[in-house]
């Protein structure tokens, strides 16, 4: 046992490095990523003539983020709105005039097909007017906003960026002879300078390839909402994975 120590001992004075590689072999960086994160663009053209999100804000599903200005469609769909309570009316009366053979099957068919489209001109406004509200596709926190209110926008431009903080996932590139020796489910330890902290992470799934330049395997692993909790983990943070330690 002391001429093992003393080899050690030997090997770290005349190669310093080789001691300090071996320590560092399997330890290899990693990023923390947005598992659900979503650039939400306008459906429309139109005015921006609101812009409730700011960066930093957390907003739940559904929540009004924006408004396309759309009063004209508002407008629209009162005037079609009357034209549909008076058709109604007509085909009503043609509908009882027809009963006492006062209407032929024509003018009532005529009515009745007036009255369909009308419904379905509505429909398209009140569509129109549902695209015009930009809405959170999930709950989560913004992360970009980018136009102003006021601002002209076009249809698939992006208004705001956000991501769920509780779906976060660490990625690592690791060397496909030591990955394909991982299995699903096995967890690892991170450590994260940024916050002065060690996180544990499942193993979730690997890349389906193999990069060729580096040989290398994309590893994704699942962190808990304990664990984020705790630890604050935002996306971009970078960190080290420390494989096979405890």
């Amino acid at each position: 046992m002391k001429h093992k120590w003393f080899g050690i001992w030997l090997i770290s004075l005349l190669m310093p490095g080789v001691i300090a590689s071996a320590a560092l072999a399997e330890q290899f960086p990693a990023v923390v990523e947005a598992e659900v994160r979503a650039v939400i663009a306008a459906e429309r053209d139109g005015a921006l003539s609101r812009l409730d999100a700011d960066t930093g804000d957390r907003v739940r599903k559904g929540a009004l983020l924006g408004v396309v200005f759309h009063k004209d469609l508002i407008l629209r769909k009162e005037a079609q709105t009357a034209t549909r309570d008076y058709l109604a009316i007509q085909a009503e009366n043609l509908t009882k005039l027809n009963a006492r053979g006062l209407a032929t099957d024509e003018e009532l068919a005529k009515a009745k097909m007036d009255l369909a489209v009308n419904d379905k001109e509505i429909r398209m406004v009140e569509n129109n007017i549902d695209r015009s509200k930009i809405r959170a596709p999930f709950s989560g926190v913004i992360v970009a906003r980018h136009i102003q209110p006021h601002e002209w926008v076009q249809s698939g431009q992006p208004v705001v960026e956000m991501y769920d903080p509780r779906q976060l996932r660490i990625v690592a590139d690791i060397p496909a002879d030591m990955a394909v020796k991982l299995e699903t489910g096995q967890e690892s330890v991170f450590y994260f300078s940024e916050i002065s902290q060690e996180v544990r992470g499942t193993l979730k799934v690997f890349a389906p390839q193999v990069d060729v330049r580096s040989n290398t395997i994309k590893v994704y692993w699942r962190v808990d909402g304990a664990a984020l909790k705790k630890a604050r983990l935002l996306p971009g943070m970078k960190g080290v994975l420390k494989l096979g330690a405890d």
